[in-house]
C-alpha cells in the first residue's frame, strides 16, 4: 500500500523559521552595528576627556613654571593655579602635599652631596565633558631647597677672590655669576661649582697670580693652571677639571645649572632684608626678614640717644612685643650713639642703635614662651644725608659669647659684630644686613674717631652664618667698553675699582698685622651673598691706612649641614622638578 505525505505544511513551516532567523540575524546586525558605533563614541568621547585631562596637566604645569625654579611652591602658588578653559569640558585641579619635607642628600648632578629639602606635592587634574565622561590624572612634582647655609660660600653675582694674607677655606663654594680667582696663598678644601665661567685672573685688571690650590677628592692641593678662557670648549674644561681636580671644579660646561631664590617674579634679592612695606603682597611677606620676625623694631634716629624712650622704637605687630613699660630691662639691651666711631671704609661716624645679645638672652629666658625671639628685625626713619647725627644708621651687637636659642638678626642697615661671637655654648645664629664688619675683642670707640691704626692683640672667633651685601668689581676689563679705571673713586690708585672680594666681605677696621702677626680671625658658618651693599657702598676698600688684615682661618660650619641645626628663616634655593604623570582608572 502507497503512503502519500502532504510536504506543504512543513514547507510552510520551515519557511517561517527560516524568515524569523533571518529577523534575528538582521536584527542582531543592526543591534550590533549600533553597539559598535556607540562603543566608537564612548572610546572617542572617553579619549577626548582623557586628552583634556593631559591637557589640564600641562597647563599646570606651565603655571607653575616660575615658582619651579627656586626649590619651593608656597601654598598661595598652589592656590593660585587656574583651570585651563576648554570648550566642551569642565577642568578642575587640587594640589595636595604628600608627607612633610623631607632631608635628603643630593646623589646625583653637580650639587651632589648637599642635603636638600624634598616635598612632594600631587596635582590632581579632573576633566569632565557634557556626557559626564571623566578623566582623571596626577601630576608629582618634588620641590628641592637647598639651604644657602649648607653652603661655605654662596653668591648670587660675580664673586672675585683674591686674598693678601693666606687664606684657607673649608666648605663648598658656589655663585651664580662668574668666578674670579687670582692670589698668592688660596687654598680651596672642598668643592668649588658655578653655572657661568671661571677665570684663573682679576676682573679689574690683568694680573694672573699662581698661588690658587684646590683640593683634588684624595685632599691633596693641585695648584690651577687653566680656565674658561684657556679652555672655552666644555670637552676641554671638563677633561682638565677631571684629571687636575677629580671634577671638583665645576662650571656651566659641566651641567652646573643656577640655583634660584625663593622670591616673587621681578622682586630683588636685596629686598630681603627691606622694612614692611603695607601694600605688600602675600608672596613679598613670605620672604621678607621684616615680615618673619618676632620681633619687629622701628628706630626713630630723632631719638636714637634715649631708644627706650617712649616712640622712640616702635614695634610692629609680631608674635612679641616689649614690656608695656620699658624699664631697666629695655635700657640694659639697647643702647643709642650718635656718631660713635668713625667707619674708615665708608670715611662717616657711625650713627649706632647698640644691643646686648647676653642681656637679651637673659631677659628672653625669664618668661620664654612669651619672649621668645627667633628673628628680630631692626631698621631705621627720618634719616637725613645732610644731617651728620642721621646719616648712617647701623645695628652693633656685643656681649654674645653664650647664646641660650637660636636666634637671626636681620637689619636693612650696616651690622658689626664686635668681639668673639657664639664661642661658649654653640647656637644656630645668623646675621642678614647690607654690611657686615667684624670688631676686634680690643676694638674701642674712643681709638676710632679718625682715621687710625691700632692693633689689637687677641685671636677672635665668630660662629654664626652671614647673609649680607658685598662691593662688586663693577665690570670685567677684557671685555669690550669696560674701563675700570672710570670707576675708581678720586685718591685712588686703579686698584681701587676692585670690590674687595670674599676676603674683604666680613669687613675689617683695624690694624690686625697680617699673616705677620699671627693675629687669627677664625670664622666658622656660612657667607652669602644675594645682592651689593646700599648702603655701606664705597669702593674704599684700600683708601688711606685704616685697616690691615688678620690671617683668616674660615670654614664652613659643618653643623649645618643638619636641618635641625640652620638658624631661624634660613633662605633657600633650589629647583622642582616632575617626578610622575598617571592617569587614575
Amino acid at each position: 500500500m502507497r503512503v502519500v505525505t502532504d510536504r506543504r505544511g512543513f514547507a510552510l513551516e520551515a519557511t517561517l523559521i527560516l524568515l524569523v532567523l533571518m529577523a534575528s540575524l538582521a536584527a542582531a546586525a543592526v543591534m550590533g552595528a549600533a553597539m559598535v558605533q556607540r562603543n566608537a563614541g564612548v572610546d572617542y568621547r572617553g579619549t577626548r576627556v582623557n586628552y583634556a585631562a593631559e591637557a589640564g596637566a600641562d597647563n599646570v604645569m606651565a603655571q607653575l613654571e616660575t615658582a619651579m625654579l627656586d626649590g619651593l611652591i608656597t601654598d598661595p602658588e598652589l592656590a593660585a593655579l587656574t583651570p585651563p578653559v576648554l570648550p566642551g569640558f569642565t577642568i578642575t585641579t587640587r594640589a595636595t602635599r604628600v608627607g612633610l619635607p623631607t632631608p635628603r642628600t643630593i646623589s646625583n648632578g653637580p650639587y651632589s652631596g648637599l642635603i636638600g629639602l624634598n616635598q612632594q606635592i600631587d596635582i590632581t587634574v579632573s576633566a569632565v565633558d557634557a556626557t559626564r565622561n571623566r578623566s582623571d590624572a596626577v601630576v608629582s612634582v618634588n620641590a628641592q631647597s637647598i639651604p644657602l647655609f649648607q653652603f661655605g660660600v654662596f653668591y648670587e653675582k660675580d664673586l672675585e677672590i683674591h686674598n693678601g694674607p693666606p687664606l684657607t677655606f673649608a666648605g663648598w663654594v658656589h655663585t651664580n655669576g662668574n668666578l674670579y680667582l687670582s692670589s698668592d696663598n688660596t687654598f680651596f678644601q672642598d668643592i668649588i661649582t658655578t653655572p657661568q665661567s671661571v677665570f684663573w685672573q682679576r676682573k679689574a685688571y690683568d694680573e694672573q697670580r699662581n698661588g690658587v690650590w684646590i683640593n683634588n677628592a684624595a685632599g691633596v692641593p693641585v695648584r690651577l693652571n687653566f680656565d674658561s678662557r684657556s679652555d672655552p670648549t666644555p670637552a676641554s674644561f671638563t677633561t682638565k677639571s677631571n684629571t687636575n681636580f677629580d671634577g671638583r671644579l665645576m662650571t656651566g660646561a659641566m651641567g652646573v645649572t643656577p640655583l634660584r631664590l625663593p622670591l616673587p617674579v621681578g622682586m630683588p634679592p636685596i629686598e630681603l632684608i627691606k622694612p614692611r612695606v603695607a601694600g605688600d603682597p602675600p608672596a613679598v611677606q613670605n620672604v621678607k626678614m621684616a615680615w618673619k620676625a618676632d620681633y619687629n623694631i622701628v628706630v626713630d634716629l630723632n631719638l636714637l640717644t634715649t631708644p627706650c624712650a617712649p616712640g622712640a622704637m616702635t614695634v610692629q605687630p609680631a608674635r612679641v612685643t616689649p614690656d608695656p613699660t620699658p624699664g631697666s630691662d629695655c635700657d640694659q639691651i639697647f643702647k643709642g650713639y650718635r656718631n660713635r666711631f668713625l667707619d674708615g671704609r665708608e670715611d662717616i661716624g657711625v650713627d649706632l642703635l647698640e644691643i646686648d645679645i647676653g642681656r637679651l638672652m637673659a631677659w628672653i629666658d625669664v618668661a620664654p614662651a612669651a619672649r621668645r625671639t627667633n628673628i628680630m628685625y631692626v631698621t631705621f626713619i627720618n634719616g637725613s644725608a645732610g644731617d651728620a647725627n642721621r646719616d648712617y644708621p647701623a645695628v652693633r651687637v656685643r656681649n654674645g659669647r653664650a647664646l641660650t636659642h637660636p636666634i637671626t638678626l636681620a637689619t636693612s642697615a650696616p651690622l658689626y659684630i664686635w668681639g668673639n661671637f657664639n664661642d661658649i655654648g654653640w647656637q644656630p645664629t645668623s646675621f642678614l644686613a647690607d654690611a657686615v664688619t667684624f670688631l676686634s675683642n680690643e676694638w674701642t670707640d674712643a681709638a676710632h674717631n679718625a682715621f687710625t691704626y691700632t692693633a689689637n692683640a687677641t685671636e677672635m672667633w665668630v660662629y654664626a652664618a652671614i647673609a649680607a651685601g658685598h662691593s662688586a668689581t663693577p665690570c670685567d676689563w677684557q671685555n669690550a667698553g669696560c674701563d675700570p679705571a672710570a670707576f675708581t673713586p678720586p685718591a685712588l690708585t686703579a686698584n681701587g675699582s676692585y670690590g674687595g672680594g670674599l676676603e674683604n666681605f666680613p669687613r675689617f677696621l683695624e690694624n690686625w698685622g697680617g699673616s705677620a702677626a699671627g693675629r687669627v680671625l677664625h670664622y666658622r658658618g656660612s657667607l652669602v651673598s644675594l645682592f651689593e651693599s646700599e648702603q655701606a657702598k664705597l669702593h674704599r676698600w684700600s683708601w688711606r691706612t685704616y685697616y690691615n688684615p688678620p690671617s683668616r682661618d674660615w670654614q664652613f660650619e659643618l653643623r649645618f649641614r643638619d636641618p635641625a641645626n640652620l638658624p631661624p628663616g634660613t633662605p633657600t634655593a633650589g629647583s622642582v622638578t616632575q617626578i610622575a604623570f598617571r592617569p587614575v582608572y
